[in-house]
């Protein structure tokens, strides 16, 4: 039987879900998913139907017009771009999208991506040299995923004549970066809606931009049309984990509509090798498409990936994304030792029994895997966790990943007397501390992690929407399942609560997971699957479960069903 507490996502919604069916005419369930994420009645339309005109102005942001004006400047001059990207799923796609849109317009666009060992994290001086040594000089620089604290490497451009666009999504330092613009949501309070947004959706925001304007002042962009880059978008957003909720909803909807089509060579080479049908749903892009994005900035060279995303030559394209492959290899095989080693470090020095936080280190362990172990650590103990590679210069440099609600860059912010650097996001950081601080800095870290957080906080528990009955689970509520998606970060899947059904049947399959049928009290059947359980937690009576119900397509007939995320005994 499951150990996790259950937890009520809200509690005392009837009133709301009754005047959510009474408005829209929905059935019961899919009321109670809005009523439990507090989606008002009158959001419940655009959220069923979300459409690519439900995109705001981008010139909301203050700058972006002066930036799209400066970037057909360069154009109507022939002057040099420089697209100035990250090293991960998220900046590789911002640049391989913004670099499209720009050169469909007729600009002459280089695109850098910095490497993770040589060049360090970011928009730097020295990455700035590098560009420039390999692309010869520019007019124009303009960030993308990066920048918003690259203060320094700014003001190097401006010294040289470069007008800078910084397009970002991180968090800002005390001081901003003297460009010609700033195109970050987060330093914008009047832009709270957007400051979900992920790097590559800042990147399509200044594209629309540069669209809009190229319109308006007959300068061009007629013929381009937005939507056919939100693959990109897609593949960026969902990757960077930020909230599949608003504008972000809308364009990984149509995204993953235009992935599916695998109109670019690139995009499918990479689906081919990642063995993937072509009904695509953003957790593939989360555990196959972005992971092999990813392991090239993280084991190799991160350019390999860039490349096989703006290419257009099939041949060409299935010989990068076999280079993504062995990159991905390589990168499961170093992620699952330095993996192993962290939690016996774990197991060993007693944080788990003591701790809110955790932090492990290890001598030279590979910096590329270790924010994926930190994941990994996260989910497995439910505390925020940060993993440290201790250098041979006597400097830790690391990666850190949060849970729930609290704000690790606001908990680091506090020991920023001890720390090399750090920046980030609320749920993922990067930190650099020399290695005889790391004792003293996680005492403080932990301190302030207490002063965030409860211990209740860190009980484990399954969140599910409400209580149903099998016999809700009718066509017309799947076919209103199909219009929530897409689901993933801030949009999970719903997830409700059967309680008092009989255990008809229960079978294994394979040596991990069950199938079976379960029955309510009015004799109606349904099958399940329950993946990490084993088919004696069905065999003790009468039990409740909680599950997301889903359609499996088996011999192209649709089969009701529950996918049983926990199961407990009824009392």
């Amino acid at each position: 039987m499951g150990s996790k507490k259950w937890k009520l996502i809200r509690a005392n919604i009837s009133s709301e879900v009754e005047e959510l069916r009474r408005q829209h005419n929905l059935p019961r369930p899919i009321a109670l998913y809005f009523a439990a994420r507090e989606i008002t009645p009158k959001q419940v339309a655009g959220f069923l139907n979300p459409q690519l005109r439900d995109l705001s102005d981008p010139y909301r942001f203050p700058g972006i017009e002066k930036a799209a004006e400066r970037i057909w400047q360069a154009i109507k001059n022939n002057e040099h771009i420089l697209i100035h990207g990250d090293y991960d799923t998220d900046g590789i796609t911002g640049s391989a999208l913004l670099s499209l849109v720009l050169r469909r317009n007729g600009a002459k666009v280089s695109s850098f991506i910095p490497h993770r060992f040589d060049d360090g994290y970011g928009f730097t001086p020295e990455s700035l040299q590098k560009a420039l040594a390999l692309f010869g000089p520019c007019q124009v620089l303009i960030t993308v995923d990066c920048g918003i604290t690259s203060v320094d490497a700014v003001a190097e451009a401006v010294n040289m004549n470069i007008d800078t666009i910084i397009t970002d999504h991180h968090e800002a330092g005390n001081e901003l970066p003297k460009a010609l613009a700033v195109i970050n949501p987060k330093i914008y309070p009047e832009l709270e809606d957007m400051h979900i947004l992920s790097g590559a959706g800042t990147a399509f925001k200044l594209s629309h931009a540069f669209i809009k304007y190229g319109r308006e002042h007959n300068l061009g962009g007629f013929t381009t049309h937005l939507e056919d880059v939100l693959d990109y978008v897609a593949l960026g957003t969902v990757a960077d984990i930020v909230p599949l909720l608003g504008e972000n909803r809308i364009m990984v909807k149509y995204g993953i509509d235009i992935l599916k089509k695998q109109f670019r060579p690139g995009i499918r080479a990479l689906i081919e090798s990642s063995k993937l049908k072509s009904d695509l749903s953003p957790s593939d892009i989360t555990f196959k498409l972005a992971p092999r994005i990813n392991a090239a900035g993280r084991v190799g060279d991160a350019n390999v990936a860039l490349s096989l995303l703006e290419s257009d030559n099939i041949v060409e394209a299935y010989r990068y994304a076999s280079e993504l492959e062995n990159f991905n290899r390589n990168r499961q095989d170093k992620e699952q030792e330095i993996y192993q080693e962290a939690r016996t470090q774990l197991e060993n020095n007693g944080q788990l029994q003591e701790n809110y936080a955790l932090l492990v280190a290890g001598k030279n362990w590979h910096q590329g895997v270790i924010g994926i172990v930190a994941s990994r650590l996260a989910r497995d103990f439910n505390r925020p966790t940060i993993v440290l590679s201790i250098q041979d210069d006597g400097v830790a440099y690391g990666s850190g990943r949060s849970i729930g609600s609290l704000n690790l860059v606001a908990a680091l912010t506090k020991t920023a007397p001890l720390l090399e650097r750090y920046g980030g996001h609320p749920m993922a950081v990067g930190i650099g501390v020399r290695a005889d601080l790391i004792e003293q800095f996680y005492e403080e870290f932990e301190q302030h992690v207490r002063e965030q957080m409860s211990e209740s906080d860190l009980e484990e528990f399954t969140a599910y929407d409400g209580e149903c009955s099998i016999q809700e689970l009718d066509s017309e509520f799947f076919d209103y399942l199909n219009e929530l998606a897409p689901f993933g970060h801030g949009n999970q899947k719903p997830v409700y609560r059967f309680n008092e059904l009989e255990v008809v049947r229960a079978f294994p399959v394979g040596q991990r997971h069950t199938r079976g049928i379960l029955q309510d009290r009015f004799h109606n059947q349904i099958e399940f699957i329950a993946f990490k359980f084993q088919p004696e937690e069905f065999m003790h009576g009468t039990v409740d479960v909680l599950a997301t119900p889903q359609l499996n397509n088996y011999m192209n007939t649709d089969r009701i069903q529950l996918n049983i995320c926990d199961v407990r005994l009824s009392y």
